[in-house]
């Protein structure tokens, strides 16, 4: 479960951040909707297929990934933790 709360949280926050700098575009929406799509779909697996699911949507958390020099660097940080203990499966 402490994976998909994580991708969700990540996924709120870009969209708040990109509402807040007015500039969200089609890609990121999109993107931003499809994490959530998929987390939602995955919410009742197991901790091994939520993982499945970060791989399955980690070309969209790369395009809404923050700027390593803002002050999300952290947030950036955790989501490609994230990715790479995915690819560990």
């Amino acid at each position: 479960m402490e994976t998909l709360h994580k991708l969700k949280k990540f996924a709120k926050s870009r969209e708040k951040a990109y509402q807040i700098a007015n500039s969200m575009e089609a890609g990121k929406m999109n993107a931003i909707s499809r994490i959530n799509r998929v987390a939602d779909f995955f919410a009742d697996k197991s901790e091994a297929a939520q993982l499945r699911a970060v791989a399955q949507v980690e070309q969209d958390i790369l395009l809404i990934l923050p700027d390593p020099r803002s002050r999300y660097a952290k947030l950036r940080q955790r989501m490609l933790d994230l990715i790479q203990q995915s690819r560990g499966l």
